[in-house]
């Protein structure tokens, strides 16, 4: 048996894989909700999976660490998979590795002092992976007015990050996102995109001549896991063995973007003239890997583990119906639909008008 621990928000993404893929595993794969978890006050032994400890306040997050104590202390042969105690969320680990030389760009949090930072940068939030909020900013008044914009528009300064922009376009002037999986033991490719945009996404349309140009491109990334040793130390520094990660290449050297620790599982599309050869190539490639790696740390047991968690505990990780309302309009706000863009066209004029004046 496997536990997904997540987020209600996140639990379609699982639910995705096992509607279109992971059939097989219907029955040996459970969900269990943050927000639900009285389900682990007495449950059947199995392999622990714990994801989107990012979107968890600090509070959430102390209550996830005793969990994970607990199963530690007395279930150590209990395999649990992402470990709140020692997972580094995204500021703490891209932190680390500009510290460490790994990354060449730098990081801050809003509520820092920013006047060591490299211009430009943009802004984004904390713990979510809803993209740059900002475009790219070139001095700190700039900065200054835009985060003042973000806190106008419910974005608090202690959930923004400040990151230095690193140009991975190169001489042929597009810019390449790599992707790859981990789970357990297995480090898997995920994608490999071509965009002419800095922020380049997953999504791939059968129109897309630029990535139709690079089938044979994609069709090695996906065959030779060629940065599988560059990443296991990455996911090793991290504590994460769950997660997907997203990073490129700048003269010869791999950078971090983040790791995701609910990774989208995307259904493929109904009308299969949609699907383009691309993006069918990379799924399929990824999901025979990543089937096997869940066969790996698949457990069977008829053990029964017994955790304590008080009643406050669970209180305190329901989400507030605030806090759902506001990351609703957040989600929004960076959506790609025309109505969306007219939302966000709106309140960020707004958010304009406010730091003006005040």
């Amino acid at each position: 048996m496997i536990y997904f621990v997540l987020s209600r928000r996140n639990s379609g993404s699982i639910k995705n894989f096992l509607r279109s893929g992971g059939e097989q595993f219907e029955g040996r794969i459970k969900i269990i909700l943050w927000e639900s978890m009285e389900a682990l006050r007495t449950i059947r032994a199995g392999t622990f999976i714990f994801s989107d400890l990012d979107l968890l306040s600090p509070e959430q997050r102390e209550i996830a660490r005793e969990i994970g104590c607990q199963l530690r202390k007395f279930y150590p042969h209990v395999q649990l998979i992402n470990d709140p105690a020692t997972v580094l969320l995204r500021y703490d680990l891209l932190k680390k590795m500009y510290e460490d030389g790994i990354n060449r760009f730098n990081v801050a949090r809003a509520t820092e002092s920013l006047t060591h930072l490299r211009f430009p940068v943009f802004v984004r939030q904390a713990d979510r992976h809803t993209g740059p909020l900002t475009k790219l900013i070139d001095n700190l008044k700039d900065l200054e007015r835009n985060i003042r914009m973000l806190n106008f528009l419910g974005y608090p300064s202690h959930d923004l990050l400040v990151i230095e922009f690193l140009d991975t376009s190169g001489s042929a002037g597009y810019f390449v996102k790599y992707s790859a999986f981990v789970l357990g033991n297995r480090v898997m490719p995920r994608y490999l995109n071509y965009g002419t945009g800095w922020m380049v996404k997953s999504t791939i349309g059968v129109s897309d001549t630029l990535m139709k140009s690079k089938q044979m491109e994609v069709e090695e990334f996906m065959r030779d896991n060629p940065h599988e040793q560059w990443l296991r130390q990455i996911f090793t520094l991290s504590g994460i063995r769950y997660g997907r990660a997203d990073y490129a290449m700048v003269d010869g050297t791999l950078q971090l973007w983040e790791i995701n620790l609910n990774p989208v599982f995307v259904r493929p599309p109904r009308d299969s003239r949609k699907d383009s050869a691309q993006q069918r190539h990379m799924r399929e490639a990824f999901y025979s890997q990543f089937i096997e790696a869940l066969q790996e740390i698949d457990s069977e047991s008829d053990e029964m583990i017994q955790l304590k968690i008080s009643d406050s505990a669970l209180a305190t990780m329901r989400f507030s119906l605030r806090r759902k309302l506001t990351e609703k309009f957040h989600n929004r706000l960076v959506k790609k639909k025309i109505r969306y863009r007219i939302l966000h066209s709106i309140c960020f004029g707004l958010a304009r008008l406010w730091t003006k004046f005040f």
